[in-house]
């Protein structure tokens, strides 16, 4: 039922029309807030004042609401991700569940110990022999992924070097035991400017691409929580004074953005260390290369 709160009717009528818009380009009947705000650059208060809630615009515009999962079972849940699943084009990622279902996916991390988990789960209510493609896709999108091991910069000494040279130390290398919790683990030595030690992390990563963002030719908006990490504009090349807004996702290997169930319509570059996914469907920017062309020494760019 509605609040009660009445606002002009024209204004009133102008959200419902957006936000209709939206679900009928999603191809749903819920539409999350969050994506509502995102898609429609209206603010929550205007929400309030013409409406009195979101869920009241959602039901004006004769849309399903989202629910309170806590009120849900574990099999109802379960239930809603795998209707979910089977719609046509559907995809594995949190972001295409919050778009078609009505319900949050922290909701279903929550109960199951991640997103990854969920899908797991949910793939055991489905028909082996009527849905084996789609349990295939399931089976890639959480399988987890074992990169092959290589050197990461090849111009500077690393210690794939001196296994490959095979001394001694390597034999132990190969072979150490790094204890349970170890937190002070470094890269290979890069003496890159004020950086020493290759990126281990994301975070790394993050420290690096600000160091060298500029002569990349991008500049930072914002770093904030949530996906994607980064918004920034980058120069068009070819097209002096000409900028493009990117949406960036950092991660310390470029397959990491497939397992963290990340959503590539909603990303334009991935920005890493090491580029190991060769199938991947966005553009990937690989650090780890791109400093090669770059001058070591610490100076401001041009």
């Amino acid at each position: 039922m509605s609040s009660g709160i009445i606002g002009p009717m024209d204004e009133r009528q102008k959200l419902i029309d957006l936000i209709q818009g939206i679900a009928k380009d999603l191809g749903t009947t819920t539409v999350a807030r969050r994506e509502f705000l995102r898609r429609s650059g209206v603010s929550e208060r205007k929400i309030m004042l013409l409406f009195g809630s979101y869920n009241d615009l959602v039901l004006a515009a004769g849309l399903d609401p989202r629910a309170f999962a806590s009120t849900y079972s574990d099999d109802d849940l379960l239930k809603k991700v795998v209707r979910v699943l089977r719609l046509p084009n559907a995809k594995c990622t949190q972001v295409f569940f919050e778009q078609n279902a009505n319900i949050s996916t922290s909701a279903c991390v929550r109960r199951f110990g991640g997103w990854i988990n969920t899908i797991k789960v949910a793939g055991e209510l489905l028909n082996p022999g009527e849905e084996a493609k789609l349990l295939e896709r399931i089976r890639e999108y959480t399988a987890p992924y074992l990169p092959p091991r290589r050197s990461t910069i090849p111009a500077v000494e690393s210690v794939e070097d001196e296994q490959e040279a095979g001394s001694p130390q390597s034999e132990s290398a190969e072979h150490a035991v790094v204890p349970a919790g170890l937190s002070n683990l470094y890269g290979d030595f890069i003496n890159f400017r004020g950086l020493q030690h290759a990126p281990v992390n994301e975070l790394g990563v993050v420290f690096l691409f600000g160091m060298i963002c500029r002569e990349l030719g991008y500049v930072v908006e914002i770093v904030k929580p949530g996906f994607p990490d980064c918004e920034a504009k980058r120069r068009v090349r070819g097209k002096t004074g000409m900028w493009q807004r990117v949406r960036i996702e950092f991660e310390y290997q470029s397959r990491n953005f497939h397992q963290h169930g990340h959503d590539p319509d909603q990303c334009d570059v991935i920005v890493c260390w090491e580029d190991n996914w060769p199938e991947c469907p966005i553009e990937v920017l690989e650090l780890r290369s791109s400093m090669l062309s770059l001058s070591p020494k610490d100076q401001a760019a041009g």
